[in-house]
């Protein structure tokens, strides 16, 4: 409701109606003619508020009659809640504050109805100053104010944010949705400055008196949150007209921050794709067709300057204008094809000693091409890398079709993917009738072994120069190496296996003759040493008989020698049949560990009785050996009675059993009185032997026992100090080698 207004005056007397009736001058026609036909309603009203006159509009506003009026007072048509305000107005009317007011009010229409009138109340005094009655001009203003709550609500209500300013910037009142935007309550924020919430520049234009009639403009305005953060506005300035003055103004804006977030993340991302196309290793360029023309709308990347260009000289530009004429017609089709929607369209391209390849894409909207864009890549050191490819693949297939060796590659279910001609040569297959097929060169009872060298293969062990036995076409037996390499593909994963055979049938016949000329000089060795060691007993037991025949037959310890004698004799013969024929050995796996603990408990009485002591180290871990077990606990013993009997006055044995890397390792030493350096050499051969009374066979088997088992023996000795032997065996499972020896 608006502030009444008023004009100073004073209160000179009391009222009356006679003075009243008096000075209304009731026969002026003209003053009578003013008041009844006015076109706003006009009402005198004495001191407590009764009508006492009332024109034709004022009727027609409020809706009673003449008659109805004046049987009544102002104060039963008011409003209520206007009442108050009415009342103290004409209070401050009588005391002589003011000559007159003007306020809004409601008044009840006839109908019941509210409506809205603007009251304007002068006093009229009588000649000695005293209050007569008021003058009320009354104005039906409901349908402005209809619209002003309309207008009102439109604001409240209204989702964009809506500030109100007067012409020095100060704020009148905000709306719900300006007060979300900014956080501050509109109470908070009545008559403060606008530009105290600008953040940043403090001096943003704001619309102002001077050149606003025609303008407006929408502007971007950021204002710091009641929280702090900053928030970004688009803005819209509205001035405030009003009797055709510019009284202030509204600003008319909504929440741009995200929006904002968005568009410089989208400048950013634009920024960004353009540094990579530019910056790329490759190049890449887009081009349209153009009154039949194919005209470049992009090119950049570090390729274009590599081909000595620059995107100058290609964008707005067809293929002729920069490339030789030949060269962009061969081209054009490349885009004709692209142009006409085809997908992926490849082509390679050489410029300036560089090699690329393109790749064209249409890009439609619809069905219709619009642009084709295209990348393309430097193919320079792949071409020179494929073309260096291909020269070692013709020299490996130069290599493989030449070479001597069988070479057949399989898959991993043993179908042949290729043989060579040496293959051929070797077996009699040809490379159109084993393709496709399993090998037909593995013996029926050699398939068991092959699969497991596969497995070995695929595991990544190594199968290098492994002799076994292959079929020739026509049924015979080969005797090859064979050497087994896994071929993977580029991720390191086997896809087929290589197989390299060489033919040593002829070679085996060679080793065989040598085995059985080395085993006649062996017999020669042996009978010459047999010979040489059964003389010596006979001739003793010869010198014994001459003399029993001479003396008579009393020399009873003659008898007792000959007997030792004829036990040497039996001895050395029983040790030579051992090492002419050797019996069938049973290879299994066993327990070193136990093989060691049984030799010890049988060997310790014997050492207990020669004063010897027995040191035994064995490994936490079990170490198990495939290994004949009789003969190596012959070794052990026989190793053991060699230390015992190199320590007559006693001493100490040790023995210890260990893992070292893949190998295992046991080691025998004793304190005794050793070996001259010059013997070491020939121990092992048979009848050299260190003992008084040793033939050298017990340590010739040891050396046959450990090669037997793939193993190394060494022997250390210092005089005096005692001797070390070091033992090595793999460590290996059955396959390795035959299940059964003679």
């Amino acid at each position: 409701m608006n502030e009444p207004q008023h004009e100073r005056g004073g209160y000179t007397g009391d009222r009356h109606n006679s003075s009243l009736e008096a000075s209304l001058v009731v026969n002026d026609t003209l003053f009578r003619n003013a008041f009844d036909y006015a076109a706003i309603g006009m009402a005198l009203i004495d001191l407590n508020g009764r009508w006492l006159k009332v024109n034709r509009a004022l009727c027609g506003i409020i809706g009673y009659s003449e008659e109805e009026l004046l049987s009544t007072d102002y104060q039963s048509l008011t409003h209520p809640d206007d009442l108050d305000m009415n009342l103290q107005n004409t209070n401050r009317l009588l005391l002589g504050e003011w000559d007159s007011y003007q306020m809004e009010k409601r008044f009840y229409h006839k109908a019941g109805n509210v409506i809205w009138i603007l009251l304007h109340v002068s006093l009229v005094r009588c000649p000695n100053g005293n209050p007569m009655y008021t003058i009320a001009q009354i104005q039906d203003i409901s349908l402005r104010k209809q619209l002003e709550q309309k207008y009102l609500s439109l604001i409240e209500y209204n989702p964009a944010g809506i500030c109100s300013l007067d012409l020095e910037g100060k704020i009148d009142s905000i709306n719900p949705s300006m007060e979300k935007i900014i956080g501050y309550d509109s109470g908070e924020l009545l008559h403060t400055s606008f530009k105290s919430l600008i953040a940043g520049d403090k001096d943003h234009l704001l619309i102002n008196q001077n050149g606003m009639e025609n303008d407006q403009y929408n502007h971007e305005i950021t204002l710091i949150h009641r929280m702090g953060n900053q928030v970004h506005l688009g803005a819209k300035d509205v001035p405030i007209i009003v009797d055709g003055r510019i009284v202030g103004f509204y600003i008319i804006a909504r929440d741009i921050t995200e929006h904002k977030k968005t568009k410089e993340s989208l400048l950013r991302l634009q920024q960004d794709l353009q540094d990579v196309v530019k910056k790329q290793q490759g190049m890449t360029f887009k081009f349209r067709k153009m009154n039949g023309r194919y005209i470049h709308t992009l090119c950049d990347g570090e390729l274009v300057y590599r081909l000595g260009l620059s995107p100058e000289q290609i964008v707005g530009r067809e293929l002729k204008q920069f490339m030789p004429l030949s060269i962009a017609l061969d081209k054009e089709l490349y885009y004709e094809r692209a142009w006409s929607g085809e997908e992926h369209v490849l082509y390679e391209g050489q410029m300036n000693g560089i090699t690329y390849i393109a790749s064209l894409r249409p890009i439609k909207r619809g069905d219709q091409v619009v642009e084709v864009i295209a990348s393309c890549i430097d193919i320079t050191e792949r071409k020179q890398t494929e073309e260096d490819l291909r020269a070692t693949k013709e020299m490996l297939e130069s290599f493989i079709s030449n070479t001597s060796d069988a070479i057949e590659v399989i898959d991993l279910d043993s179908n042949v993917l290729q043989v060579n001609d040496a293959f051929e040569k070797i077996y009699g297959w040809k490379q159109d009738e084993v393709e496709g097929k399993r090998l037909p060169i593995i013996p029926d009872d050699y398939d068991a072994e092959m699969q497991q060298l596969s497995d070995q293969v695929l595991e990544g062990k190594e199968i290098t120069d492994y002799e076994t036995v292959r079929m020739h076409k026509d049924g015979s037996q080969l005797f090859v190496s064979l050497t087994i390499s896994p071929i993977k593909n580029a991720a390191g994963e086997t896809i087929a296996l290589a197989g390299i055979s060489r033919d040593i049938t002829e070679r085996k016949k060679t080793e065989e003759l040598l085995r059985k000329s080395d085993r006649l000089s062996v017999v020669g060795q042996l009978a010459a040493g047999l010979a040489h060691e059964i003389r010596n007993p006979l001739t003793s037991l010869k010198g014994f008989l001459q003399l029993m025949h001479e003396k008579g037959p009393n020399y009873q310890h003659y008898y007792d020698i000959m007997c030792s004698e004829l036990n040497r004799i039996n001895f050395i013969v029983s040790e030579f049949l051992i090492i002419a024929k050797p019996q069938a050995v049973h290879y299994d796996m066993y327990s070193l560990n136990q093989i060691v603990h049984t030799v010890i408990q049988l060997i310790e009485p014997e050492a207990t009785m020669n004063n010897v002591q027995i040191m035994v180290s064995l490994s936490d871990d079990p170490i198990m050996l495939y290994c004949s077990e009789v003969q190596m606990k012959q070794l052990f013993i026989n190793l053991l009675k060699n230390c015992i009997e190199a320590m007559p006055n006693g001493g100490q044995v040790e023995v210890a059993v260990y893992l070292q890397m893949d190998k295992i390792k046991v080691r025998i030493n004793d304190n005794g009185s050793g070996i001259p350096q010059d013997r070491l050499a020939f121990l092992g051969e048979p009848f050299y032997t260190t003992k008084e009374k040793g033939t050298g066979l017990g340590l010739m088997m040891c050396f046959k026992i450990i090669e037997a088992h793939q193993g190394t023996i060494d022997i250390q000795s210092q005089i005096d100090e005692g001797t070390t032997v070091d033992i090595t065996l793999p460590l290996h499972s059955g396959s390795d080698f035959g299940q059964e020896t003679s």
